[in-house]
């Protein structure tokens, strides 16, 4: 396992996380940026917000500082003070995600066909090792809610069944592509992890996963 070195690069999510203080003309301006995808000038920034040059130029400030918007020169026309452009370094809007999918289907892809569903599960178990020691699970408020939570946070869109409070719809896939081609081993990548997770934190219960089992969803079963 490669450690990241001192002086590396840093997570993208800690990047992200530095927008929590920003104001909400500050986030809006960031969302702009990533909405737009491309570098931008102040003016039409400006324009686009309906607000003064010289805020905006402020409000960019403070997210240059923060690392979330990176600046640079265009070419001078006449006379007057250099354009600046500006851009996000967090990608445009979805971007990064598309890819990190885009990755991981081309991971499973790439497995032969025989292994693929039994190395995928491996792989879920690896992450569910990992879930563990971040600590981002937890069950203080019960198993079901403790699930609920961690894949809503996964971007899974989790739904209670009705009348069944031990099932979850999941009703988005944060790596099911737009094409909806399921690469195999996809669905046992989220299974490896769940069985990996109960294992360690919830010992005697179960968690079954059964993909497009309800109209616009997959079922998510709790046995305890």
């Amino acid at each position: 396992m490669t450690v990241i070195p001192v002086g590396g690069p840093r997570p993208m999510a800690e990047a992200l996380n530095e927008a929590t203080p920003l104001t909400r003309q500050q986030r809006r301006l960031l969302d702009l940026l990533a909405e737009l995808g491309r570098s931008v000038t102040v003016v039409e920034l400006s324009d686009a917000l309906e607000s003064h040059p010289n805020t905006v130029r402020e409000h960019l400030a403070v997210l240059e500082g923060h690392g979330l918007v990176s600046s640079s020169t265009l070419p001078g026309k006449g006379r007057g003070r250099p354009r600046k452009a500006y851009r996000t370094n967090a990608g445009a809007r979805g971007a990064p995600a598309r890819h990190l999918v885009g990755l991981i289907t081309a991971a499973l892809k790439a497995l032969p066909e025989e292994t693929a569903r039994a190395d995928a599960y491996r792989w879920g178990q690896t992450w569910g090792d990992d879930i563990v020691k971040s600590k981002v699970f937890s069950t203080e408020n019960g198993l079901v809610e403790g699930v609920a939570c961690l894949m809503a946070d996964m971007g899974f869109a989790p739904e209670p069944k009705a009348s069944q409070d031990t099932c979850i719809n999941l009703t988005q896939c944060p790596l099911l592509t737009s094409s909806n081609v399921v690469a195999p081993g996809l669905c046992e990548i989220h299974q490896g992890m769940l069985d990996r997770l109960f294992d360690l934190e919830a010992p005697g219960a179960q968690a079954r996963v059964e993909p497009f089992a309800e109209p616009h969803a997959c079922r998510l079963t709790l046995h305890m």
